[in-house]
This record gives C-alpha cells, sequence and structure tokens, in this order.
C-alpha cells in the first residue's frame, strides 16, 4: 500500500523468509506446471540463501521433475551455473537428486551415486564429487574450477572394475 507506506503480504512471504523456508505461492504444481524451470529456482534459492524447501512444495518438485524435459538446456544451464556458483552447491545438488531433477541437469552425475571407491576413498563417487565442488566453492573459486572439481571423477563409474582385493578406475 503505498499511499499508507505499508507492506502487503497475502501469501505469508514475510513470515517464510523469516523462517528463511521456500514456498510457492498458492498450489506448488500448479507453479510447477506453469514454468518448471521454477523447481530448480527452488534448489537456487535454498543453496544460495540458505534456506530450506518446505515439504509440500518438495512433494510437488519430486511428482513434477519430469517437467524439465520441456525447458530448453539453456535455461537449465543458467540455473545449473548459479547453483554451482552458489555458497552451498552441494544442497542444491544432492538435493535434485533426491527430488528427480538431476537426470534433466546432467544423467551422468546419477552414474556416480552410490559407486563405492577404493581405500582410499571415504566417499562415493557422488558424495567426493559433491565434497570436491564445496570444497571450491568455501575457497571462492571462479566458474571453471568449480566444475572441474564437480567433473574430474565423473567416468569413474565407467571404468571401474575389481583388482586386488579393491575397486579401480
Amino acid at each position: 500500500d503505498m499511499k499508507n507506506k505499508k507492506l502487503i503480504d497475502l501469501f505469508g512471504g514475510e513470515k517464510d523468509c523469516e523462517k528463511k523456508v521456500i514456498r510457492t505461492v498458492g498450489n506448488p504444481e500448479k507453479r510447477f506446471s506453469e514454468d518448471a524451470l521454477r523447481m530448480l529456482r527452488a534448489l537456487r534459492f535454498a543453496s544460495t540463501l540458505n534456506f530450506t524447501i518446505e515439504h509440500e512444495t518438495q512433494e510437488a518438485i519430486e511428482k513434477n521433475a519430469k517437467l524439465l524435459r520441456h525447458i530448453s538446456k539453456e535455461r537449465i544451464r543458467d540455473e545449473f551455473i548459479k547453483i554451482i556458483m552458489s555458497d552451498s552447491p552441494a544442497v542444491a545438488l544432492d538435493l535434485s537428486a533426491r527430488l528427480g531433477l538431476l537426470e534433466y541437469i546432467s544423467p551422468e552425475f546419477l552414474k556416480g551415486i552410490g559407486v563405492e571407491q577404493n581405500k582410499a576413498h571415504a566417499y562415493t563417487v557422488w558424495e567426493h564429487l559433491l565434497r570436491s565442488l564445496d570444497h571450491a566453492a568455501k575457497k571462492n573459486m571462479p566458474l571453471y574450477v568449480r566444475l572441474a572439481a564437480l567433473l574430474h571423477d565423473i567416468a569413474k563409474p565407467h571404468t571401474k572394475k575389481w583388482q586386488n582385493n579393491q575397486w579401480t578406475f
């Protein structure tokens, strides 16, 4: 209300900001069917602002993830880069895997989920890539270094074999 200099918050956005919660305005399934890229934006905002995504919105993302196949690769790439350049990119990428969005960013990432490594590594390939990316983010590295961190072991699942009582790549 410009005349009285008051904020009219019809959807509780101010409370959500105070609680650091992301939710859609109205029905999340309707919002995502209008523009499926909003699902990736929710993840980006969560990682950029250190917010959580409320349960109903997460459920709608998981249910509607397949709608991302209708979004141009360029728009997905742009959101992906913004996620990579956030302070906590692993949060968004891990959530994208759990909610079914990761395959629309790059199906190659899915192949590293749950893939054990040799004794020198404490984490699966996917966890290792996420931790490497987060380390680059914490050091405020540029995009090309963050991408290198995220992609440096992406081919491991294709070359994995058991040799001398351990996994080798």
